[in-house]
């Protein structure tokens, strides 16, 4: 049986393995994990052993790519967001971070040319990607998976209809053009109109901006996957709280930082809090710093659902947890733990010892349900379409 029949893929800027995850729940076989950063080497062999990682920068990768041995039917790249975020400079794909993807295209370039390029590429980002550079850096991405003959669809979906985290991210999904054609609805000016209803049937991971990247490159490969979503909003923060965690750890704040924080509000935030303080029930919301007119201002969110979580670079990225009721209210960080349960992760997912380095891989990860949502929706089924093509069966 060739090494390429296996449901396996290769993961590019692997980070602490939360693709891996959502793509092993669905059965796939890593066969290939790489990024720069030992720390998140350390956490992803912790929880996956060191025998497919390969610590390497991407560049070094593209320049010699026998480390990437045979072929895989899927690629996954996460990569980075840095130059793509409007928390980051904006640099957009001329960054020296966000930039890196333009060694993942090399790969595939010297792997078409061995005949041995994936037949799937599923890339992840902030949905910043969408309009960085006035939608420049966007384009020349689609542009080069046309050149390499891969159709494409973009989603965008929010973690808060698998947790209670807001996290919005686009996912690209780029397929060969006999499976393609297939498997996705080809865009086409006979068809264009249906073309477009079925677009527009799912707003809710179709969105405009999306709408506006395709209109904006027409004549570009796209095509669609016909996809039933019909998630609704986790606003279940409760869920994901580490309750057991007592009272006498130094987590929480002391009745001086508590006051600070509570001046921080405005007058509709501190009567938010104080209904809450009031009310019979415990609850749990989140707290965020903002910069308004100038002055740091804490505002409190009381939805049920946690803010996106970032990488703890300041204070400010932090997520503040308020736990109130009975007349009173007590004030901590969100635990690495509980971002973790954000993310989708499992509780006997091995995180770093030291809390921030914590914090920093998961606020730097994927969701993982989102992932396993993408794969049995989509990833699974090309797989399966292109064995019955070939007549094979798996490994």
């Amino acid at each position: 049986m060739n090494f390429n029949m296996k449901k396996n893929f290769f993961e590019f800027f692997a980070g602490v393995g939360l693709i891996r995850e959502g793509l092993s729940s669905d059965n796939w076989i890593c066969s290939l994990s790489s990024d720069v950063s030992t720390d998140k080497k350390d956490t992803y062999v912790k929880n996956y052993g060191e025998k497919d990682f390969l610590l390497e920068d991407i560049w070094n990768i593209s320049k010699d790519i026998s480390a990437l041995e045979g072929s895989a039917f899927l690629y996954t790249a996460s990569f980075p967001c840095t130059d793509l975020s409007i928390s980051g400079n904006r640099a957009g794909l001329a960054g020296i971070h966000s930039g890196t993807i333009k060694a993942f295209f090399e790969i595939i370039k010297i792997k078409k040319s061995k005949n041995e390029e994936p037949k799937v590429i599923l890339l992840e980002n902030v949905n910043g990607f969408l309009n960085s550079h006035n939608g420049k850096d966007i384009k020349h991405t689609i542009e080069a998976f046309s050149e390499l003959d891969y159709y494409i669809d973009i989603l965008e979906i929010d973690a808060n209809f698998f947790t209670a985290q807001s996290r919005k991210r686009i996912f690209i999904i780029a397929v060969e053009k006999s499976l393609a054609e297939k498997e996705m609805k080809i865009k086409n000016e006979n068809e264009e109109a249906n073309w477009w209803t079925e677009f527009d049937s799912n707003k809710k991971i179709r969105t405009a901006q999306i709408k506006k990247v395709i209109l904006n490159c027409p004549d570009l490969k796209w095509g669609i996957f016909k996809i039933n979503f019909n998630n609704e909003i986790h606003n279940d923060l409760e869920k994901y709280i580490q309750k057991n965690l007592p009272m006498t750890s130094k987590k929480w704040w002391n009745q001086t930082r508590k006051e600070y924080l509570y001046s921080q509000m405005t007058r509709t935030h501190k009567d938010r809090l104080d209904s809450l303080v009031n009310a019979k029930n415990l609850s749990y919301s989140t707290v965020f710093r903002r910069m308004r007119n100038g002055k740091s201002t804490a505002e409190i969110k009381t939805d049920g659902i946690a803010g996106c979580l970032r990488t703890p670079r300041g204070g400010s990225s932090k997520q503040i947890l308020i736990r109130s009721g009975n007349g009173s209210w007590d004030v901590r960080y969100l635990t690495s733990r509980e971002y973790a349960r954000l993310q989708g992760l499992r509780d006997s997912y091995k995180l770093p010892d030291i809390e921030n380095k914590a914090l920093f891989a998961m606020g730097d990860a994927v969701c993982v349900p989102v992932i396993s949502f993408i794969s049995k929706k989509i990833l699974t089924p090309l797989y399966e379409q292109w064995i019955s093509d070939n007549e094979q069966s798996p490994l």
